[in-house]
């Protein structure tokens, strides 16, 4: 598989010179840590590199959605010291799909509405850093992407694929994930729509709402976490 993938990226490599502002780019990454494939962790490290760079100067805003409120420390890491404005769009506890379980996985969304008032916390001296949550009644959210607006109001990059963005998606499961930077205004603006509608469906959570949800939590739960933050 590494050969392959090796070979693939000789034999589609675009030179510099021959891309139009008018072509859409789409380039393709795969993580497999297990067997030596990190395209997609070092993609997304350059990607969090260039938005901070970028935003030191221009205005900056970008949105990334997951299932689960499980960003691998790195990824929160690279958000909390990004100068870009960035919203995290997770599952409300009842669009969470553990929501109706029974037995022990009845406490999940729980454990994820811990985790993102400890990041609400640990965000609490920025005011352009939200974390929202999608609720719409009788539905789960299985949300996940990235839209990278660049002092512009369409965005100029998105990003379309299968990692959570957690500490599984970079060191235990097969991910696959590709980044389109679109070459035209119309796709642009379906791409702004695609946000858009996940947004119309989401509010705003502050950092004492979910203490106040977190406050009765049993205690156990927290000792939990880092299994949950490494199995989920």
């Amino acid at each position: 598989m590494v050969q392959f993938l090796h070979r693939a990226e000789i034999e589609h490599a675009v030179e510099a010179g021959s891309i139009s502002e008018h072509d859409t780019l789409a380039i393709p990454t795969v993580q497999m840590r297990q067997l030596g494939i990190t395209q997609d962790e070092s993609h997304m490290r350059e990607f969090f590199e260039l938005v901070h760079a970028f935003a030191r100067n221009y205005k900056s805003r970008s949105l990334m959605a997951s299932a689960y409120f499980n960003f691998s420390d790195q990824y929160k890491r690279s958000v909390l010291d990004s100068a870009s404005r960035w919203d995290l769009l997770v599952a409300s506890p009842q669009a969470n799909g553990f929501y109706t379980a029974q037995g022990i996985s009845q406490y999940i969304p729980d454990m994820y509405s811990i985790i993102e008032h400890e990041f609400a916390h640990m965000a609490r001296a920025r005011n352009d850093i939200s974390i929202e949550e999608y609720m719409r009644d009788g539905w789960t959210f299985h949300g996940k992407g990235v839209w990278s607006y660049l002092n512009q109001p369409l965005p100029q990059l998105t990003m379309i694929g299968s990692p959570n963005y957690g500490y599984r998606s970079i060191y235990r499961d097969l991910e696959a994930q590709v980044t389109v930077v679109p070459g035209n205004t119309q796709l642009q603006k379906d791409i702004h729509q695609e946000a858009l509608g996940l947004l119309a469906h989401s509010k705003i959570v502050s950092q004492d709402e979910l203490k106040q949800r977190t406050r009765g939590s049993p205690l156990w739960l927290r000792g939990l976490k880092p299994f949950v933050m490494k199995k989920m």
